[in-house]
């Protein structure tokens, strides 16, 4: 019987029946199965291991496709109040498509984790979207851009670590949401390079002291402003110190701001030269902001309150975006048309700039209030509620120095949409904003009293379709 046993086994030409203890006897050939991605859920929802290391990686990313109708608005020169450009000539509605590739890495170490996060945009824009700006005209829709404009931006990309964070991250200034068209308070939507350190105290409250950037702020880049009476260079050299102080807690958060930093100008170019040898004049800026959250699950999870306020001493990238005649940077501050405005941290307001007559400096002021509602209908649509006020308050020109040049404004609006999300991650949304400016103007010429000072109170408005699906 053993010999049969052998036989059977060992020809390869007898099919061979194998059951009970004798299938016991032999060996397994199975092989264990390969896990090729395996699910790292330390840090949250989506993160996975990358083979071979002792990284968890995130990616996500998401396609945006924006569709805007702004009417055309009349606008008038500040020297003579004749309109420069008509209305019906400007582009009054305009694409935007954006996308955003998304990857978050970290890493735990015996001095927490280590983060590095990498976000990168790419967008086209036409019409309304890609139209530049000029102090007394804008490009028109007789002549559009062809096939769009095409930018990439780093975004966000940033090393965090043990409470430090180095790179390109969110600004630590604001802390407010924003809407389809645009805010009525700053917003760094491609962030700002910095050296920061946050530092945490538990029970939701937490400190944080950066170095930021300057040049990433509004009305600080290298800009020339045709408008009399504005500083026309102010060089990138510098960065300012932000801080805040937050506590957040079951109810929302609470947040003070405060930045210092300063504004420089050649005095060589307020003459009209270029050596720069003769160096740069610096002047002080600050500012100070709070903002709160208030969540308010008792009319429907989700809902929330948002209110800020900010005052600003030459520093006017935290309290609005670049373009003043605008409630939105979108449509490139032609939104309100009238005498459009180009305002600068710095004006000139007595002077000529030479050994003989040093230019004197005067800093700009300003100060904002806003607030934001977030209301859940169903689990599948939400409505936003946004408006806020803004002051701008430059110093006071000579006579003897300029005509007509900047005075004090006042600009507020109010946006509101409706957003459904038919599925996780992805909206469809339409909003509405409506706009108010009321200024004033220096040292008036006699043709622009003579006109009647027109464009100096003027309102619009604007719709936005916008599909987001992120991922």
């Amino acid at each position: 019987m053993q010999g049969l046993k052998l036989l059977l086994a060992s020809s390869s030409a007898i099919p061979v029946l194998v059951t009970g203890a004798l299938a016991a006897d032999l060996p397994s050939k199975k092989a264990a199965p390969i896990q090729y991605v395996k699910i790292c859920d330390a840090y949250g929802v989506g993160f996975f291991w990358i083979p071979g290391s002792d990284t968890c990686v995130r990616v996500g990313g998401y396609v945006r496709a924006v569709y805007e109708f702004t009417p055309g608005r009349a606008i008038r020169s500040v020297a003579t109040g004749a309109v420069t450009q008509v209305g019906g000539d400007q582009d009054t509605s305009g694409m935007q498509i954006r996308g955003r590739l998304e990857l978050d890495g970290r890493t735990s170490s015996p001095w927490g984790t280590v983060q590095t996060v990498i976000m990168l945009r790419g967008q086209n824009t036409d019409g309304i979207n890609n139209t530049g700006s000029s102090w007394s005209n804008f490009a028109t829709s007789l002549g559009p851009a062809a096939n769009g404009s095409t930018s990439m931006s780093m975004e966000r990309a940033f090393i965090r670590f043990a409470g430090l964070t180095a790179g390109v991250a969110t600004e630590n200034f604001t802390a407010m949401p924003g809407t389809y068209f645009g805010n009525m308070w700053a917003s760094f939507s491609s962030g700002v390079k910095q050296l920061a350190y946050t530092a945490t105290f538990g029970n939701g409250f937490s400190a944080t002291i950066a170095l930021e950037s300057r040049g990433d702020f509004p009305f600080n880049g290298s800009t020339t402003l045709a408008s009399p009476g504005q500083a026309n260079t102010q060089p990138d050299n510098g960065v300012q110190f932000v801080g805040n102080i937050r506590a957040d807690q079951s109810w929302g958060f609470a947040q003070l701001s405060g930045a210092f930093g300063n504004n420089s100008i050649s005095t060589n170019v307020l003459s009209g030269g270029s050596n720069l040898l003769t160096g740069n004049s610096t002047y002080s800026a600050w500012a100070l902001g709070g903002t709160v959250k208030i969540n308010l699950p008792m009319i429907a999870t989700g809902d929330a309150l948002y209110l800020n306020a900010t005052y600003a001493h030459g520093m006017l990238g935290l309290i609005m975006v670049n373009n003043t005649s605008a409630v939105d940077s979108g449509s490139n501050g032609r939104l309100f048309g009238g005498v459009l405005r180009q305002d600068s941290n710095l004006v000139q307001v007595a002077g000529a700039g030479t050994a003989a007559s040093p230019a004197v400096l005067g800093t700009t002021n300003a100060w904002q209030i806003g607030g934001y509602f977030t209301h859940y209908w169903t689990p599948s649509w939400r409505s936003n509620i946004a408006a806020g006020y803004i002051r701008i308050e430059p110093p006071t020109v000579s006579a003897g120095y300029a005509t007509t040049t900047l005075g004090a404004a006042t600009i507020w609006g109010v946006q509101g949409n409706l957003i459904w999300s038919p599925v996780k991650a992805f909206d469809i949304g339409v909003e509405l904003q409506y706009g108010q400016i009321k200024q004033s103007i220096q040292n008036p010429s006699a043709a622009f009293v003579a006109a009647g000072r027109p464009g100096l109170s003027d309102n619009n408005w604007g719709g936005k379709l916008r599909l987001d699906r992120a991922f």
